[in-house]
């Protein structure tokens, strides 16, 4: 990926990409909207609850797969739904986003690990703070606003804002080419380690079920322990195990590129 070589009128010299569901937040879909459209799609195409579940996502996981799928109908529940409903020759009463947004606040949705205290103190004026997630823009905004979070990001990305999902580069948009150093945050290892790293981002990796004595040692000596699948060959640059972690491993990882852009060139 190109980078600038001139970052002496970078108003961002740092960007911290940040996932939402189950990194910073947990919002209404599992608590709210699923209990409520899936019990109505089995009821109606009289499927068991978990029969229904079970093809709902794979409808979710296929589209994603699929190629020529915009990003936006990828990750849009309601036209999941709507499709496998279909299917199944019933029709959907309930809607997706209708729920979720008049849910969107607790008890259903939460803000996990003291993420507001976290989110503060990543305040930086040479550092900008964006939301990277592939829910779309419908669902998410409300959760942000009801939890109090939106005023802590400098931007939010979805797949609706560049029609992309989170493992194409230009999900990103702008911000690669405006700033020096990416940071991607979050528990999802393909769109949160391997794809960022691929596009030469710095990447976090948050364990919500870690294990081991992964708790004995610092965020970088995790990212060499960690016992990774055979499928996950790229490693992320730390592992942390809670968000209170991260503010450290943001300023080791910037103290670390800031060394690497001072070091002199050497001739060849």
């Amino acid at each position: 990926m190109e980078r600038s070589k001139d970052n002496s009128n970078l108003t961002w010299p740092c960007v911290v990409f940040i996932d939402l569901d189950s990194t910073i937040l947990r919002g209404p879909f599992e608590s709210a909207v699923f209990p409520v459209v899936l019990a109505e799609l089995a009821e109606k195409s009289r499927l068991d609850v978990k029969e229904a579940r079970r093809r709902v996502f794979q409808e979710y996981l296929d589209r994603q797969e699929a190629p020529g799928i915009p990003a936006t109908l990828a990750v849009d529940w309601d036209d999941i739904l709507d499709t496998v409903a279909a299917r199944l020759g019933v029709r959907l009463e309930a809607k997706a986003v209708e729920i979720a947004n008049s849910h969107a606040g607790p008890p259903y949705s939460a803000v996990l690990d003291d993420a507001v205290q976290v989110l503060q103190s990543l305040a930086n004026p040479r550092r900008a703070i964006v939301v990277a997630t592939r829910g779309l823009r419908k669902y998410q905004l409300p959760v942000l606003d009801a939890l109090g979070l939106t005023p802590l990001f400098t931007d939010i990305l979805t797949p609706d804002a560049n029609h992309a999902l989170k493992q194409d580069v230009a999900f990103y948009g702008h911000w690669p080419r405006s700033t020096r150093l990416q940071i991607s945050v979050g528990d999802h290892y393909e769109d949160d380690v391997a794809a960022p790293s691929r596009f030469g981002f710095k990447t976090v990796w948050k364990l919500n079920a870690p294990d081991g004595d992964l708790s004995q040692a610092d965020p970088f000596d995790r990212s060499i322990r960690f016992n990774y699948s055979s499928h996950q060959t790229t490693r992320p640059d730390a592992i942390i195990l809670s968000l209170h972690e991260l503010p450290q491993v943001v300023g080791e990882l910037e103290r670390q590129d800031k060394s690497k852009s001072l070091r002199p060139v050497g001739r060849g």
